[in-house]
């Protein structure tokens, strides 16, 4: 399959923002259910977080052995297999009683998710034009701001008209369809991922900027998801609302950042991808901060909206430079590289951390901590964007 003008592809590039669409929620649904499931398994804050921890923990170790499985099957194969292993998941995760067969299903749930994501910035790499690949990416983005969106009104859906239990059943039945639609009559790409190899991982390895990229999507997935997992908590327990207050509040602070990243993907073609990457990382981080200082609720809305129209924008133009990493073909061994670990430390270590704090001081103390290293992040990338294009 050879590169297309943008237009033609645009409908294979909404396909697969569709599936990461399923693929996003089923791991961030967690967060607006969180007080609920905190409530009735009677834990502490920590131990809460701890459940995106187990996410991230399978995550890693699938989304690092990727290419494994898509050398053998190819892109589009391993995209359908992640789609229908999570559905089924999430079904087996409605019928866990204890906290124990908790943690494995989203030990498991991690697993299945992590080996889309290799394969799809692989295949809209091979779908679309160097020159438009920040936007294609951009398109693609708009699967996780829209999750961020569905995932409290699906969770309210779930706790008013049955229970989250059986939510979730009916979210895997849709996912594991989703999957199945895709295998059989979906577009992707069929060639074949590269397996981890000693002398392409050294060839990643050894590059500085790679380095930077792991600390720099760190951070931006805790400004992003990492945040988003405690809020929940935070609104609850900090600031006294409702779950299913806080549901809602938690929908409508992520529409304003719904259409960001087409803006900036766009702004990141024309500007240079590092820079749109440093800037949004700072004031992102300023936000957090803010978020864990501020005590006036109308100060509190204004930060809850603009912390993540920021967050969002750093992902089309991070994955853009990590696809262009290497020579020819190793793109998608750089992202099955660097997101595990990014994802491990920013999804799943940074809300741990929060949590921890919370436990001991507050959970705003927590993200007044997350943001400061935002921003140190921030100042690194600033200098590294002048020293390297």
């Amino acid at each position: 399959m050879h590169c297309q003008t943008f237009s033609k592809v645009i409908s294979s590039l909404l396909f697969l923002a569709g599936l990461f669409f399923l693929n996003f929620t089923s791991r961030v649904i967690f967060s607006p259910l969180l007080p609920i499931i905190e409530g009735e398994f009677g834990l502490g804050h920590a131990e809460a977080g701890s459940f995106f921890l187990l996410i991230s923990g399978g995550y890693f170790f699938s989304i690092l052995s990727s290419g494994f499985v898509s050398a053998r099957i190819n892109h589009k194969n391993t995209i359908a297999l992640s789609t229908i292993a999570s559905g089924i998941t999430l079904i087996a995760l409605s019928y866990c009683s204890t906290l124990f067969w908790m943690r494995i299903g989203l030990f498991c749930l991690g697993l299945s998710a992590g080996l889309y994501l290799p394969s799809g910035l692989a295949s809209i790499k091979r779908l679309v034009e160097p020159a438009y690949l920040a936007r294609g990416m951009a398109v693609h983005e708009l699967a996780p701001n829209l999750g961020y969106i569905a995932a409290p009104v699906l969770a309210d859906l779930m706790i008013i008209s049955s229970s989250w239990q059986q939510g979730l059943m009916w979210l895997g039945i849709c996912m594991a369809g989703a999957g199945l639609v895709y295998g059989i009559a979906g577009r992707g790409s069929h060639e074949r991922g590269k397996s981890l190899d000693i002398l392409s991982a050294q060839n990643i390895l050894s590059r500085p900027e790679f380095w930077l990229l792991v600390l720099l999507f760190s951070l931006a997935i805790c400004s992003s998801l990492g945040v988003y997992a405690m809020l929940p908590l935070f609104l609850v327990s900090e600031q006294g609302m409702t779950p299913e207050r806080a549901s809602h509040f938690l929908a409508f602070s992520r529409i304003a950042a719904l259409m960001m990243p087409l803006l900036a993907g766009w702004y990141g073609d024309r500007v240079g991808n590092r820079t749109i990457m440093a800037f949004v990382l700072l004031i992102a981080g300023l936000c957090t901060v803010l978020l864990g200082l501020v005590s006036s609720f109308s100060w509190l809305v204004l930060l809850v909206i603009l912390q993540p129209v920021f967050a969002v924008c750093f992902f089309p133009s991070g994955f853009a430079v990590l696809s262009a990493l290497g020579v020819e073909g190793e793109g998608a061994l750089a992202v099955s590289l660097c997101i595990p670990a990014a994802f491990l430390l920013g999804g799943g270590v940074f809300p741990v951390l929060i949590g921890l704090i919370g436990d001991h001081a507050s959970i705003g103390v927590g993200f007044m901590v997350a943001g400061t290293a935002m921003m140190a992040g921030a100042t690194l990338s600033f200098f590294v964007s002048f020293v390297k294009k």
